[in-house]
């Protein structure tokens, strides 16, 4: 795409008035052209003249600043002046406050940082022509031939101007859409999916909704989704979680029950891998357990030391763990009290068994559950999703977009959360291996993300963070993985996730927490540029970030494929009753 020109933005015919009061970051402007009523008009553009948010250009000789009018009012005494009919209006002095955004120089658009020079009383002020505002706000000036660029936004009054952006300032620094339900946040996010997948860019959509199944991309399902097929059905073996996966799924207590868990694991993971080998020694019954009541220890552990380079990802079977753990209840020692030998197992140890007993009856109702059989004892079938990372990661991979629908995943057991947290840190890892990097960069999109990040499970005793993706957005970066996260609830991300992300598009807001924590998070927000976070309207949205030079109030453009996000239709559906 080309490069803008520039022109310069000291139009008479633009003037709307002069400073008449100078602070640190705010001016006081008297508006002589905005007590008609109207706007104005110069070649078939509007001249907004003194209207909230509107962006003006103030002149102060070699340099120029870029303002926003945030505040418009008349002094009491001429407050009548506006009001009654008459032929011509009556003259008024309105008065507006302008907020600094960036200094600039006139002849050619490239903007410093911060304020470089304070205007003087008496400086002119000129309403900014829109053409020239999305060039400071893409910041193209700047930028190197060759760039790709996003058409991401228009301005939201005059959509005739495109807002572009380049893909390192949307997402090298991670990207965050926030907003609350009915703002836009949906149609923003499937559009800059949409402009990725046209750029040619790689990326994955975590979909925990199945809002984004309009999109023309490739989709897997995982669980008993109604358009899943043995092609696109994924499953997430239980033994490819990790051990503090698999703790918080069954939540053990981290006195009796936590160890005899664990033990209960390895010794599944030796009968996966010995059943049916021959002189090992090990006492293995008809249903796969390994019994250990009065056995010698050394065969078990010389079979613990065979596998120790792959004792971490051995398979093992989820529905025999429960009857495995009582006979892990076993006492440390064989013989007797007076004459103890500790090189066997000694017999049952009632007592823990009955530590375990809802443990044991936990696994038990996990393995008879048909809505956990895409993670409990899977059908080995079927693709795995860390098998689908690693293939979409490779450099041989074809494939540059694919969709994760997460729609028929259940949320009890904590399984849904677990889910997402093993798939981000399987990325991190796939990262760190360096199959995603700076020359073959990844995209993360993660839709409803307050249902992820900040998860704790456990009581207090055990409790278990879920930090995947909290790890992705402080370390990706320099692998070349990046999120967008989109959610309605800012409060519950985590400040230390949002402070890493460089890029927010803010769609409206009218929690006051939501806003603390925007403002909070981004230091490029001021009160006044938040002040307009409740009242923007369906499909604006606030774009602000560190590679931005001022917040900017956009009209996102709506994308071509319209998710699936409905609301109920109650006038069709309810039949009123007949007197």
């Amino acid at each position: 795409m080309e490069r803008k020109k520039w022109f310069s933005p000291y139009d008479p015919t633009r003037r709307i008035g002069s400073v008449i009061s100078v602070s640190a970051t705010e001016l006081i402007i008297n508006l002589s052209k905005a007590g008609s009523g109207e706007p104005s008009w110069s070649f078939g553009n509007r001249i907004a003249a003194g209207e909230v948010n509107e962006f003006v250009f103030i002149d102060i000789g070699e340099t120029a600043i870029l303002g926003r009018l945030v505040k418009v009012w008349i002094e009491g005494g001429e407050r009548l002046s506006v009001d009654g009919l008459a032929d011509k209006p009556s003259e008024n002095h309105p008065i507006g406050l302008v907020q600094l955004l960036v200094s600039l120089n006139p002849a050619n658009g490239r903007n410093y940082k911060g304020i470089k020079q304070h205007p003087r009383l008496g400086s002119q002020i000129y309403s900014a022509h829109p053409y020239l505002v999305s060039i400071i706000a893409e910041g193209k000036q700047d930028e190197e031939p060759g760039q790709i660029h996003l058409p991401l936004a228009s301005l939201p009054h005059d959509e005739s101007v495109t807002v572009h952006v380049t893909p390192e300032k949307l997402f090298s620094r991670h990207c965050a859409i926030l907003g609350a339900t009915g703002g836009g946040k949906s149609y923003s996010m499937t559009n800059i999916i949409e402009q990725v997948i046209k750029a040619g860019g790689k990326a994955i959509i975590i979909d925990p909704t199945g809002e984004y199944e309009s999109l023309g991309c490739d989709s897997y399902y995982v669980g008993n989704h109604a358009k899943a097929t043995p092609f696109n059905q994924l499953t997430f073996p239980h033994w490819q979680f990790t051990d503090s996966d698999i703790r918080a799924f069954l939540r053990p207590s981290a006195q009796s029950q936590a160890p005899k868990l664990e033990a209960a694991i390895e010794s599944q993971k030796i009968v996966w891998q010995f059943w049916q080998k021959q002189n090992h020694g090990l006492d293995f019954n008809a249903n796969y357990l390994l019994n250990k009541s009065g056995q010698a220890k050394a065969p078990y552990e010389a079979a613990l030391l065979s596998m120790n380079s792959s004792i971490q990802t051995a398979p093992w079977m989820f529905k025999n763990i429960a009857d495995q753990i009582v006979n892990e209840c076993v006492w440390p020692n064989g013989g007797n009290a007076n004459n103890p030998n500790p090189t066997i197992w000694g017999g049952r140890a009632d007592n823990d068994v009955g530590h375990c007993l809802n443990l044991i009856a936990r696994i038990k109702a996990y393995s008879n559950n048909p809505n956990l059989k895409w993670m409990i004892d899977p059908d080995d079938k079927l693709k795995t999703l860390p098998n689908l990372i690693d293939d979409f990661c490779s450099p041989i991979s074809s494939n540059n977009v694919l969709r994760l629908d997460l729609s028929e995943v259940p949320f009890e057991a904590n399984s849904r959360e677990i889910l997402v947290n093993a798939i981000g840190r399987k990325l991190l890892s796939v990262a760190r291996q360096g199959a995603i990097n700076h020359c073959a960069p990844l995209l993360v999109f993660i839709d409803e993300a307050h249902q992820f990040l900040n998860k704790r499970i456990g009581e207090e005793t055990n409790r278990f963070e879920l930090d995947a993706f909290g790890n992705i957005a402080k370390e990706g970066r320099k692998y070349g993985l990046n999120t967008i996260i989109a959610t309605q609830r800012p409060r519950d991300i985590p400040e230390d996730v949002l402070s890493q992300i460089g890029t927010l598009i803010v769609h409206r807001l009218t929690n006051q927490l939501d806003q603390e924590i925007v403002k909070k998070a981004v230091g490029a927000i001021d009160q006044r540029s938040a002040s307009f976070l409740p009242v923007l309207g369906q499909g604006e949205a606030l774009l602000l970030g560190v590679d931005f030079p001022f917040p900017m109030t956009v009209k996102m453009k709506r994308p071509a494929n319209a998710p699936t996000s409905k609301s109920a239709g109650f006038s069709k559906s309810w039949k009123p009753l007949q007197n």
